[in-house]
């Protein structure tokens, strides 16, 4: 399973699952734009499992080391 925390910097990708068990997590992720297909890049990874910074639709979004593992990703041939 390659998840945010597991992809290559500056690569692009497109969100197979999102895994979320909490509810309002998921509701703010789909409404900053993280939903199923979405297309993203990984910007940058913090040291120690902290948070992880990606480009989405044009928008620069950081989320939790914990809540990035649980994202699916399938990577784009670009």
């Amino acid at each position: 399973m390659l998840s945010i925390n597991s992809g290559t910097l500056k690569k692009n990708y497109k969100i197979k699952n999102i895994k979320i068990k909490n509810q309002h997590m998921r509701h703010r992720l789909n409404a900053l734009g993280l939903t199923n297909g979405t297309k993203l890049k990984i910007k940058q990874r913090c040291l120690f499992k902290g948070p992880c910074i990606l480009e989405v639709n044009g928008q620069c979004l950081s989320i939790r080391g914990y809540d990035a593992c649980q994202i699916e990703l399938e990577a784009l041939n670009e």
